[in-house]
């Protein structure tokens, strides 16, 4: 299996169980997780969503002292608190200067009868943060910023039928449907294309010609949108393994794909050895 580049991965270690750190791990064999993180700090807990801009180092904690959720930069060493929230920040995207920051979170409706996600942008010149979106996005969705600022994501739909859409937002809040019946956008190519899923077919859209072209297919149900490797060839792909009910466990599978969907490799994690990876998000990193 030829496979380019490793994967970091947030692993939430049960500290007082396994005597390891929590952070971010990096997986170079696919095989087996580093025995030292990547990066970890005594100030944070609870990682996730770890991902590299300009040679810096970003990642989703929370910081033990003030109960914020936070994200931070480590630059040259020196870590950094970009955004702080009360709540909990999901799937974060940064402009190539950083001062710019998308991402979602949820929160109480106005009645206080359910929780809803909703699209937020930080800007970081004016500490200004302001809610762009929140129409039925769906949790799992993520969100990819077009080189317009546009905003791509997954709406649940309003009818009976139970499919989502893929939806595009411009930046000054109108909304365009991009895929019907689709859901788990990532970038293909970062602002040209990007790769979806439609029941069990792993497609490819391109922005300018609307084409869409199919690449395989994988019968599993993701959690989150896959993770393309930096040559376009495999894909990282998180999901539920297995669920044991009346007091079993619930566990987590890594699956390595090619980009027909064909299985190449997989790691499954169980929550009762003390590994918790839940809202786990990798980042590729290339060779």
């Amino acid at each position: 299996m030829d496979i380019e580049g490793t994967l970091l991965l947030p692993i939430n270690y049960n500290e007082k169980t396994t005597n390891k750190k929590a952070g971010i791990y990096q997986i170079s064999t696919l095989t087996e997780i580093s025995d030292k993180p990547y990066f970890s700090d005594e100030r944070y807990e609870k990682y996730a969503y770890p991902f590299i801009i300009g040679g810096d180092f970003m990642c989703v904690a929370k910081n033990k002292e003030t109960g914020d959720n936070v994200l931070l930069r480590v630059e040259n060493g020196h870590i950094s608190e970009m955004l702080n929230s009360n709540k909990s920040i999901y799937f974060p995207v940064v402009s190539p200067d950083l001062n710019t920051i998308w991402y979602l979170q949820s929160e109480d409706n106005d009645n206080k009868t359910a929780r809803i996600t909703s699209l937020w942008k930080y800007n970081r010149i004016n500490g200004m943060k302001e809610k762009l979106f929140d129409d039925r996005i769906d949790f799992s969705s993520g969100i990819l910023v077009a080189p317009d600022e546009s905003i791509i994501l997954v709406q649940q739909s309003g009818k009976l039928d139970g499919h989502s859409e893929i939806i595009q937002i411009s930046n000054i809040g109108e909304k365009k449907v991009l895929l019907s019946k689709a859901h788990f956008p990532s970038w293909y190519e970062k602002g040209k294309s990007i790769l979806f899923k439609s029941g069990n077919q792993i497609n490819v859209f391109i922005l300018k010609s609307g084409e869409t072209t199919s690449m395989g297919s994988d019968d599993q149900w993701w959690d989150y949108p896959p993770v393309v490797s930096p040559d376009k060839k495999h894909l990282a792909v998180v999901e539920y393994a297995r669920i044991q009910f009346f007091g079993g466990e619930r566990d987590h599978r890594l699956k390595v794909i090619s980009i027909d969907g064909k299985v190449e490799h997989e790691l499954t994690f169980l929550q009762n050895d003390g590994i918790k990876p839940w809202g786990i998000n990798v980042f590729w990193l290339s060779n």
